[in-house]
């Protein structure tokens, strides 16, 4: 299976269009490749000796973005007052090396993830936001959420977004699709477990678990008009396939292989285009911090939604429902996001 899909994923244009241009678009991976410094930070957890090589390995393989190019001018502040650590990851279906990073205005992305690792190291949260969400762009007014790449480029995304969540962003990744895929096939499949059976692309899931190829993968977390509630059920297998290749990641068999670990994020790093922050010595510090993490201490969930409705001008958009993200970004700021997922009504997808 092949995927040649335009770069219709490094951010929307404000302008509505339900139905896309002529040519077919694999936006497989838009929901879960932002998963990749996730698999990154926790692929290298209890591998002790091998950390520092494995990030150098990250260090010398993945693209680095200046700070002007990502937040228009300096980093933010490591020293910030605000607890953890917020990182931006961004999903791109079109080869990253084909796209000018120097001018990101135009460009469009489905996927907009904040991971937040908070200062204890003891777990990780993942909210999504979805990528209609109507918000305040500075000096645009009200738009998408993700028009704000297409209007001002990754600085203004970023600052709209850090907005959003009401404290910093420490860091941003761009991750392309086409390592996920890779990383699938390198570790010898991924099994999923499946809440529904279906066929797709001439291939069958059986409602349990399946061991999925690259190519499968692809087929099995892009599929939504198999399932009567459609997106949802597409974002449940997405989340399904995640947790299936964390697993894989931190399972015995590649834990104890510091080669295949060294292989992996050298085959991976490649795909990642981030920040000067996210270094070697970030990296291993950060999955230091938290070798006790497990899968189970990953949360996925979605920013406060107040239902779909339609613009002043015509366009479908998601309502945010302003009091409940206030307690978001009251978590964000104050470090507490794990205990707003876990009383939060109704957050996971």
């Amino acid at each position: 299976m092949t995927d040649n899909s335009s770069f219709d994923d490094l951010f929307d244009s404000q302008e509505d269009r339900p139905q896309r241009p002529k040519r077919k678009k694999k936006k497989v991976w838009r929901k879960i490749l932002v998963a990749l410094l996730v698999i990154v930070i926790l692929g290298v957890l209890g591998v002790g000796l091998y950390l520092w090589n494995v990030g150098r390995t990250f260090d010398n393989n993945a693209n680095k973005l200046t700070d002007e190019q990502i937040f228009g001018t300096q980093r933010p502040d490591d020293q910030k007052e605000d607890g953890g650590t917020n990182i931006l990851l961004l999903g791109s279906d079109e080869p990253m090396d084909q796209v000018d990073v120097n001018d990101s205005r135009g460009l469009r992305s489905d996927t907009i993830m904040v991971m937040h690792i908070p200062e204890s190291g003891s777990d990780v949260q993942v909210m999504s936001i979805p990528r209609d969400s109507w918000v305040d762009i500075e000096g645009h007014g009200k738009a998408k959420i993700n028009s704000a790449l297409s209007t001002g480029g990754l600085p203004l995304a970023v600052s709209t977004i850090s907005d959003f969540i009401g404290t910093e962003l420490d860091h941003v990744a761009i991750i392309d699709f086409e390592g996920f895929k890779a990383l699938t096939d390198s570790l010898g499949g991924v099994t999923v477990n499946s809440e529904q059976a279906f066929e797709k692309n001439g291939y069958t899931f059986t409602k349990g678990e399946n061991v999925l190829d690259g190519d499968e993968a692809l087929t099995f977390v892009r599929e939504r008009k198999s399932f009567q509630d459609g997106d949802f059920q597409r974002a449940r297998n997405q989340q399904a396939f995640i947790r299936g290749l964390t697993n894989e990641i931190i399972s015995a068999d590649t834990l104890s292989n510091p080669k295949k670990i060294q292989d992996m994020v050298k085959n991976f790093s490649p795909y990642m285009y981030v920040d000067s922050g996210l270094d070697a010595q970030y990296i291993s510090a950060t999955a230091f911090a938290m070798r006790d993490v497990r899968p189970g201490d990953i949360e996925f969930f979605t920013s406060p939604t107040a239902g779909v409705g339609t613009s002043s001008d015509g366009q479908s958009i998601v309502n945010v429902d302003e009091e409940e993200l206030k307690k978001v970004q009251d978590a964000y700021k104050n470090d507490t996001l794990d205990e707003y997922v876990k009383n939060a009504p109704e957050s996971h997808l």
